[in-house]
């Protein structure tokens, strides 16, 4: 359970930026006028992921399953610039 948790904080803060990143670049300018509700919307993003990782059956599937979707997400940003 706590190796779950941890994968979520850890794993999930940098996937729910990345992920607030590409829904802000599909905006016009960036989303420039959305930076506000983004960072609002950031915490319960997290909270989710980590929610998500917790009902994950085992440490090692939680770790993977955000390791993966974490590279998937940055290279996904690096692409769009």
């Amino acid at each position: 359970m706590l190796g779950r948790c941890v994968a979520g904080a850890l794993l999930g803060f940098p996937l729910a930026a990345l992920l607030l990143r590409l829904v802000l670049h599909a905006l016009p300018d960036d989303g420039a006028a959305w930076i506000v509700p983004a960072l609002i919307l950031f915490f319960p993003l997290w909270l989710t992921l980590m929610t998500l990782a917790i009902a994950t059956r085992s440490t090692r599937r939680a770790c993977a399953m955000f390791g993966c979707a974490n590279a998937v997400a940055f290279l996904m940003v690096r692409a769009l610039g």
